[in-house]
């Protein structure tokens, strides 16, 4: 006697013939966890709040580390930014880095909640701290003793802002710094230095240094509004070196902003990929850059590995720190095709390539959809449309075909690849209340924060080698009602609304290709279809 009996809810897999498929495995899987076995929903997402800017929300972050109310403070931008919490020893401001809303921006709690309005990030100062572009002018004061030698000097300055970070020193070509002068001890020096600086910065005071031997030791720090300095320091007074000489502010045109768990900052522009000084994330030394073959897309990390997602292959730049960053090709030959894709997961980054997921990691790399999807039916989804979050160690994903707008989620643990009817435009993992926050319809929304919604899952086609009639089968499940048809080579059989675990009759009817689908809420443990009740009772 023949018997369809399915006890596990899988995923789906249209890249198989649906008689080919696992016995778990399903032509229709919309609105169900299929990594759990049964069959149970997934619910809605749940209003939080409003957004206040307008336009598409594209990118939003829970800013207020401390604060656990959860419709407080979103920063929201209709544009794709990337945003990081700096790594800022005693930083009780919550320093907030951030890259694609025009040039680089830092904000903090001050800066970001200021004035009254919703529209966080409402304040920012455009990140790094600019050298300066005047020499300093020297004039020779005092008496000299006679018979005493000169000291030949130079001098430089830099800019420092509130928050104590310094610029590189004054850089013109061809003058590194101001002009040579001969000192005879007895003499002074008055430095006449700029009194202001122009642009979105935050600069209060500058840092004066003179050279000795060499090397440039610091002399003193001044009001930027001061605008003369009379030097009259010994040089066995000098004792501290300029930490600065080669740092720079960050390209306007950065993108991509990552952070790495040793203090340093990544971004890109064009197809090379720039660091910060560790721990210094306001100073971009050029010689840390790194280039690749081709134009970056979009940036993701693991560990102390930065990986570049580029339009051709991808790539690993490796190293503990800055200087000594090392670039390596990725073993797989897959190109990023959206940068909100991008996500960081179980030790490895997952991005939407033109043939399907791929899950990057530097003991080997695969397209982890390989085996569920054809390349056409993975570009059904619109590929470049995919936006990509983390919830509960499961790649979350959105699309936009243009006439269809879902989503879906991927279980690495089980392979398994799940629709659903959810689309939002941007989202935020926050791991301290390990929730996925979504803008949906422009609103904030919570993931599986509502109701639930009603799961459609449509088993394999079971092929028997002879005619049969199936006269009987059974929903087992935890809650009823749940919607079951039964279809016999390819055309509806039977419908009906099952509301207890009784057995169900079937009408007659002989087939070669059975299959059936569910729709409900309630969960499922399995469905028997069977030629007599016995069997049903029996198996």
């Amino acid at each position: 006697m023949a018997m369809i009996k399915v006890t596990q809810f899988g995923g789906v897999a249209p890249k198989v013939p649906p008689r080919y498929l696992q016995e778990n495995q399903a032509q229709v899987a919309l609105n169900c966890p299929t990594w759990l076995g049964n069959l149970q929903p997934i619910q809605d997402t749940s209003y939080i709040a409003d957004f206040s800017k307008s336009g598409t929300i594209s990118s939003i972050y829970k800013f207020g580390q401390d604060n656990y109310n959860e419709d407080e403070y979103w920063f929201h931008w209709a544009e794709d930014v990337d945003v990081v919490q700096g790594f800022i020893n005693g930083d009780v401001t919550e320093r907030t880095y951030y890259t694609g809303d025009g040039y680089p921006k830092v904000t903090n709690n001050e800066l970001a909640l200021s004035g009254g309005s919703t529209d966080y990030p409402v304040a920012s100062y455009k990140l790094g701290v600019p050298k300066p572009t005047v020499a300093p002018i020297c004039v020779l004061g005092g008496t000299p003793e006679e018979e005493a030698l000169a000291e030949t000097r130079t001098y430089t300055y830099t800019f420092v802002n509130s928050w104590g970070e310094e610029s590189g020193p004054f850089s013109e070509d061809p003058y590194p710094a101001s002009a040579v002068i001969d000192v005879i001890e007895g003499e002074n020096v008055t430095l006449t230095l700029p009194t202001g600086v122009s642009g979105n910065y935050n600069i209060t005071h500058k840092r004066i240094y003179r050279s000795t031997s060499g090397v440039y030791l610091y002399v003193a720090e001044i009001p930027l509004s001061q605008g003369t300095y009379v030097d009259t320091l010994d040089p066995d007074a000098l004792v501290e070196e300029l930490p600065s000489l080669t740092w720079e502010p960050p390209r306007d045109d950065l993108k991509g902003l990552t952070g790495m768990p040793n203090g340093v900052l990544a971004a890109f522009s064009g197809i090379d990929v720039y660091f910060s000084e560790p721990y210094r994330p306001f100073a971009w030394p050029l010689q840390y850059a790194q280039s690749v073959g081709y134009p970056i897309v979009g940036l993701g990390a693991i560990d102390t590995t930065l990986v570049v997602l580029t339009k051709g292959r991808p790539f690993f730049i490796q190293g503990s720190t800055p200087d000594s960053m090392v670039v390596v090709e990725g073993d797989v030959s897959q190109a990023c095709v959206s940068k909100q894709s991008i996500v960081s997961l179980n030790g490895g980054v997952y991005y939407a390539s033109p043939d399907g997921l791929v899950a990057l990691a530097p003991g080997g790399s695969r397209i982890v959809t390989q085996g569920l999807f054809q390349k056409p039916q993975w570009q059904a989804l619109n590929p470049e449309s995919i936006r990509g979050f983390i919830s509960e160690d499961r790649y979350v994903g959105f699309y936009d075909t243009g006439v269809v707008k879902g989503g879906f989620i991927y279980d690495p643990a089980s392979n398994s690849f799940t629709l659903h009817n959810i689309h939002a435009t941007a989202g935020y993992s926050d791991l301290e209340t390990d929730t996925l926050y979504l803008a949906v319809d422009n609103n904030l929304h919570k993931w599986e924060g509502g109701s639930a919604l009603t799961y459609t899952w449509r088993s394999k086609v079971f092929t028997m080698p002879d005619l049969v009639s199936f006269t009987c089968f059974r929903v087992n499940s935890e809650s009823y009602p749940i919607t079951i048809t039964v279809y016999r080579d390819g055309q509806e059989h039977h419908s009906t609304t099952v509301e207890s675990r009784d057995i169900q009759r079937l009408p007659v009817g002989y087939g070669h290709d059975w299959e059936f689908e569910l729709t409900g809420t309630g969960v499922v443990f399995s469905v028997q279809i069977a030629q007599s009740p016995r069997e049903i009772a029996n198996g």
